[in-house]
């Protein structure tokens, strides 16, 4: 999140606007659905009271600092996405995220302060990052990465048991070699005492 001085404060019914956002929510294999980006407010109450609202599903955060209260409300939206999916069929639950897009008289006041937000950084010559894109850049490196990782360990697995197999195969015909010693010695000894050699 990208913040410049603002020209004038923005005010919302829960306090002062100090920074806008966006988050994203993982796709995940327990998780497994595309969820767009979501907007957010970093809201100040007092000078240790912030709050976190994101726009689109209404769900807040609350913290001692800006960092602490958008990270609660990161928290809160993953699991009620989480809770969303699993507790309700898929078609109810994509209705009932449809409802909480829908505009009302608080996500308008939000939206408003959003985009005032937007408009004072952009006067003021600030971009806003995305760091999201970045981190999911980074992500899909890891994935890529983890699942060569899962063919070496695989790979490797295949080579123990490879070695563990000859090493069985090494054991038994040492084994049947050491035996074939001891019959080979008994018959020279048995030879010997027989006269024979």
């Amino acid at each position: 999140m990208e913040q410049g001085k603002i020209h004038k404060p923005i005010s919302v019914a829960r306090g002062e606007v100090v920074g806008i956002g966006k988050f994203k929510i993982p796709r995940t294999e327990k998780f497994n659905y595309e969820i767009q980006l979501l907007s957010f407010l970093s809201i100040k109450e007092s000078d240790d009271s912030f709050i976190s609202t994101c726009i689109h599903l209404h769900i807040d955060g609350y913290g001692k600092t800006e960092e602490e209260a958008d990270r609660n409300m990161m928290k809160n939206a993953s699991f009620f996405l989480s809770q969303n999916f699993n507790k309700l069929s898929v078609k109810d639950a994509w209705d009932n995220l449809r409802d909480l897009f829908k505009s009302d008289d608080w996500s308008n006041e939000l939206w408003t302060a959003y985009h005032e937000f937007q408009i004072q950084l952009s006067m003021q010559g600030y971009q806003m990052i995305d760091p999201v894109a970045e981190l999911f850049s980074h992500l899909s490196q890891f994935v890529k990465r983890e699942k060569e990782l899962e063919i070496w360990a695989g790979e490797l697995e295949k080579a123990r048991n490879d070695l563990e197999n000859r090493e069985n195969q090494l054991e038994k015909d040492r084994i049947e070699m050491m035996g074939t010693v001891w019959v080979l010695a008994n018959l020279i000894s048995k030879m010997r005492l027989s006269g024979v050699v």
